[in-house]
């Protein structure tokens, strides 16, 4: 019987002769991922990216007595090595497994590859592995990108749920998320949010209290400005990954502002999905003031403390905004939105629509506490001055 270590080197199991592309060291297969991650972003074209764990014995728990599981799983590795394609890409995981990246193809090559694993297995009779009782969990973890978001798409999660319930137990397919399987999960990352969320809670929490009796007074104005009204507006906004939250503002419009709305559409001073008008009609005058110093968004610091958003990170969309979005607008739903970013530091309305995704993007790409502590003084200076705000 053959024996097999729990910590055995790829090299025990599959031979050079077994690759025929050249095989990314870790670091430049990262590289290539985030690469072709931003690629689907812009031009929409869908990838397949598969991690194969080298340690199988670990799925399979007592691994020694099961050679032919063993088997079971070379000859499933060995099937997808052969269906890469001269484009494709392979390369080594920090954990040590492999990847393959499967580019400009969807869940239908993940069918096809199910189908000849199967076929493979059958005529080599290692069915065993379908029907391994100690299995751990899936053999194969598979991840799709085609630029849309989590939670803002249902077709593909139908797609999705499908293909995991008829390719059992071989893959688990779940969308490729930019902060969960993109940026390495590293110590520093995960101090790094955890110092975010303290930072959240800790200034959140404090600054509650602070501006508890600021509070109490702009609750005031909004109710004697329109008695009609409620004092809080809440709005279904789209959060991290697409996944919707109730957002809470402090009223500046008067009542009937949603359905005066279409009546202003031609007068939108800004481009893209969003609306913008300087004079609009909608608010009333205290509301003007509100929203020039951002006193508006105060209400926003016990979403923050509930989770759904973050001290610092690209400002909340509505879901009929999302809706029109551009794959590469999608990156800006990978983390947490938040009441500041680079865009309200940069002009807030009187930047267009294209410049303001742009500018959510490159906080995801560059984030980090010490840019996070520089875009909150700067957001300070900025809502002072009212600058941009209307």
């Amino acid at each position: 019987m053959d024996e097999f270590t729990p910590h055995v080197s790829l090299q025990e199991i599959l031979s050079s002769s077994d690759f025929n592309h050249f095989i990314y060291p870790v670091d430049l297969f990262q590289l290539r991922l985030k690469e072709e991650f931003f690629r689907t972003q812009r031009n929409n074209k869908p990838f397949v990216f598969i991690k194969i764990f080298i340690k199988p014995f670990e799925i399979f728990g007592d691994w020694n007595k099961n050679v032919k599981a063993i088997r079971a799983w070379k000859i499933s590795t060995l099937t997808m090595l052969a269906e890469l394609d001269f484009i494709d890409v392979i390369g080594f995981l920090p954990n040590g497994g492999i990847g393959l990246i499967f580019l400009d193809t969807d869940i239908s090559k993940l069918q096809e590859i199910r189908k000849k694993i199967l076929r493979n297995l059958s005529e080599s009779k290692t069915f065993d592995i379908l029907r391994f009782k100690n299995r751990r969990g899936p053999i194969f973890e598979a991840f799709i990108h085609n630029g849309k978001v989590k939670d803002n798409s249902p077709e593909e999660d139908k797609a999705i749920k499908k293909f995991n319930k008829e390719s059992k137990p071989f893959f688990a397919l779940s969308r490729l998320l930019y902060t969960e399987n993109i940026l390495p999960r590293t110590k520093t990352r995960a101090l790094q949010m955890f110092v975010k969320r303290a930072i959240d809670i800790g200034c959140t929490g404090l600054a509650l209290i602070v501006l508890s009796p600021i509070l109490l007074a702009i609750a005031a104005i909004v109710k004697f400005s329109d008695p009609k009204g409620p004092v809080i507006f809440k709005q279904t906004r789209v959060g991290q990954h697409g996944k919707l939250f109730t957002m809470y503002k402090f009223r500046s419009m008067y009542i009937d502002a949603e359905e005066r709305k279409k009546a202003l559409e031609h007068l939108n001073e800004t481009s893209g999905p969003t609306f913008k008008m300087k004079n609009d009609p909608r608010i009333y005058p205290m509301g003007r003031i509100l929203r020039k110093f951002s006193l508006d968004e105060l209400p926003q610091l016990f979403n923050i403390l509930r989770g759904d958003m973050s001290i610092v990170g690209p400002r909340p969309p509505i879901p009929a905004e999302t809706a029109t979005y551009s794959p590469w607008h999608n990156m800006r739903l990978a983390v947490k939105p938040g009441l500041t970013c680079i865009w309200q530091v940069s002009g807030r309305s009187n930047i267009s629509f294209e410049d303001w995704m742009r500018l959510d993007n490159q906080y995801i790409q560059q984030a980090s506490i010490k840019n996070d502590i520089s875009l909150i003084a700067k957001t300070f200076k900025v809502v002072f001055k009212g600058e941009g705000a209307y």
